[in-house]
Order: C-alpha cells, then sequence, then structure tokens
C-alpha cells in the first residue's frame, strides 16, 4: 500500500511538472508571437507613415512644378513680351534696343531653367507617356551632356504600371544615374528594364569606381532610394567594390 502511494505520488508530481513545462512552453510561444506580431504591426505602421510622407511630398512636387511652370514661367513670357514691345518702339535708341536685348536673352536663360526644373520635379512624359518614354527621355538627355553614355534597354510588357509605381522607379532611377555622376567617376552606364505579368526588375550597372559596402556611409541619396523600394515592396540590392563599379537590382513582384 505505502509502494503504491509513493508511485501514486511520484506520478503525480511527474505530470504536475511535465503540466507546468508544456505551461511554460506555452507561454513563452505566447510571448514570442505576441513580440512578433507587435513587430509587425510597428513595420506595417512605420511603413505606413512613410508611405504617406513621400506620397505627400509627391503630390507636393506636382502642385509646386505645376506652379513653377504655369506662374513664374507665364510671368516671365509675359515680360518678354513687353520687352520685345519696349525693344520695337525704341527702334531708333540703340542704347534701349541694347539693353533690351541683354534683358531678353537674360530672361530667355532664367525661362528655360524654370522649365528644366519644373521637369526635373516632375516630368510630364511619365504623367503623359509612362515610365518608359520618360527614361528614355532622361537618357537621352544625359547623353546629349556628353558627361556619361547610358545605355537603355527596355524588354517585356508595354503596359504601364500604377502612376505612384511609375514616379517611385523612375526617382530611384535618376537618383541611381545623379550618384553615378557625383561620385563614381564612371563612364558608362547600363539601365535594363524586363516588365512582365509577374514581375517588374530594374538593373542599373556602371563602369566607375565603385565603393566599399563595409565602410560606405549611406546619404540622403541612398536612403531615398531605400525607402522608395521599401514603399513598393521590392527587393533592393546593391553589390560594389572599389574599382569595380556598382551594380543595383530591384525586383518588383506584382502579385504581392
Amino acid at each position: 500500500m505505502v509502494e503504491k502511494a509513493q508511485d501514486s505520488a511520484s506520478l503525480v508530481l511527474y505530470m504536475g511538472m511535465l503540466g507546468m513545462f508544456f505551461l511554460a512552453v506555452a507561454i513563452v510561444g505566447f510571448v514570442l508571437i505576441y513580440k512578433k506580431r507587435l513587430l509587425q504591426q510597428q513595420i506595417a505602421h512605420q511603413q505606413q507613415l512613410l508611405n504617406s510622407t513621400i506620397e505627400i511630398q509627391d503630390e507636393e512636387r506636382k502642385r509646386f512644378a505645376a506652379d513653377l511652370h504655369d506662374e513664374i514661367g507665364g510671368g516671365i513670357s509675359t515680360i518678354l513680351l513687353s520687352t520685345a514691345k519696349l525693344k520695337k518702339e525704341a527702334a531708333k535708341n540703340e542704347k534701349i534696343i541694347t539693353q533690351s536685348e541683354t534683358i531678353r536673352k537674360q530672361l530667355d536663360d532664367v525661362l528655360q531653367k524654370v522649365r528644366e526644373i519644373s521637369y526635373n520635379i516632375m516630368p510630364p512624359t511619365l504623367e503623359d507617356f509612362g515610365l518608359n518614354e520618360a527614361l528614355s527621355d532622361l537618357c537621352y538627355t544625359i547623353n546629349e551632356t556628353g558627361s556619361l553614355t547610358v545605355q537603355y534597354e527596355w524588354s517585356g510588357s508595354e503596359k504601364r504600371l500604377k502612376f505612384s509605381t511609375e514616379l517611385a522607379i523612375y526617382r530611384i532611377t535618376k537618383e541611381l544615374i545623379t550618384n553615378t555622376v557625383k561620385h563614381a567617376n564612371a563612364q558608362v552606364v547600363t539601365i535594363q528594364i524586363t516588365n512582365t505579368t509577374k514581375y517588374f526588375k530594374l538593373i542599373v550597372n556602371d563602369d566607375g569606381n565603385g565603393f566599399d559596402q563595409k565602410t560606405i556611409k549611406k546619404g540622403a541619396g541612398l536612403r531615398n532610394i531605400h525607402d522608395r523600394a521599401l514603399i513598393l515592396g521590392a527587393n533592393l540590392t546593391i553589390l560594389s567594390s572599389i574599382g569595380k563599379g556598382t551594380i543595383t537590382t530591384l525586383n518588383l513582384n506584382k502579385y504581392i
């Protein structure tokens, strides 16, 4: 009887310890799941805030570009007309003619800069004709300067993406080219885009100086690139080493 009582007590003790073990595992599991969900919520909230911030910035850029083009550009055009009229009325006064011609040239330069700034802020080609045309224009403009050779290739579907997606990809590409011009001392940049029904892929490759990825500090340009890729839900990789150039790849899964 005593042995049976001892066996029963041992069994109860064993079952109690086993129960406490499973309870502890359950509590730990619950805490881990709770922390994971909380982290996911925080990441989602941060991404939503970042997305909202950049959308607001893009809307402000769009409005500012329109105001710059319409108001400032229109005002300068009006002054140019007044200058031409003044020149015509002072046809016999060489001094006034010379001064009005100087003013006209200066205003022409300012008007051209206003149009360039407006285009850079929000390129109308992107809104009207899509990403492929906008990037083609960008590459053509850079090639015309002679400072850098840009080789551009688009393969796959011509079907447009959402405008917000196209705008983000355009700004990422432009920022990458800007960084190349400023820091890489490159001669050639190759831009390759593949657009299918399942995914969109961008590869930007340069033959510049490259950099040490372990020691490089993220400037505003790289932060903007990573932020925009994060908002798109795209996978962004930048591979570089000193003397071997830089290759940036952006993969966007259209079903995510």
